[in-house]
């Protein structure tokens, strides 16, 4: 007779792999919701431009070429990514851990960068609507740079440690999560250029 409360368990593979890519799907889908949240917002603002005060004079938005820079870095390591896990996602593999250290550290330099951008941006007060979808966009996207380089790092240390062997499916769902942080920060990228 058992005297825990619940009886210990290990799930069958296929639930855990159901569980994973279900929970991030839903992050995905959720995080989507925000971001067109995000634009939609945005864009009422500039269209309601209440008593002309969207953007007035000495508004500024952030570097251009300092946002290009960050997004040329995603692109690559975007990129380093698919080559790690297009072969980490296969039975038996553990892909090039090389692509995936340029991945992370090419992720972890763009976090930093972003970083960097938004606290430069030095708005005065009363923000105005202009610069307050500048300093949301740009802290939004940091965040998100920061949550995939610590998935990163917690995949990094997982394969160090040989425990990815046998669970393939962590590499996939961790490569749809870095995917949509590449595509999201690029298109609100693209989103506050336009705003410009």
């Amino acid at each position: 007779m058992s005297t825990s409360l619940e009886q210990v368990y290990e799930l069958e593979p296929r639930i855990k792999v159901a569980r994973a890519r279900a929970g991030v799907l839903l992050l995905i889908i959720s995080d989507a919701l925000a971001v067109i949240a995000v634009i939609a917002g945005s864009q009422y603002l500039q269209a309601l431009n209440t008593e002309g005060q969207y953007r007035v004079a000495g508004d500024y938005a952030p570097s251009f070429v300092a946002g290009l820079l960050v997004m040329i870095g995603l692109l690559l390591s975007g990129v380093a990514y698919y080559l790690w896990g297009r072969r980490a996602s296969k039975a038996g593999e553990t892909g090039q851990t090389l692509f995936l250290l340029l991945s992370l550290l090419i992720m972890l330099v763009a976090a930093v960068g972003e970083t960097w951008i938004g606290a430069t941006l030095r708005y005065g007060v009363p923000i105005q609507a202009f610069e307050s979808i500048h300093l949301l966009i740009t802290w939004f996207t940091a965040v998100h740079l920061w949550l995939a380089a610590i998935i990163g790092i917690l995949l990094f240390g997982r394969i160090l440690r040989g425990r990815i062997a046998g669970h393939e499916f962590v590499a996939e769902v961790s490569s749809w999560w870095w995917y949509y942080t590449v595509v999201a920060s690029i298109l609100l990228w693209l989103f506050a250029t336009y705003l410009t």
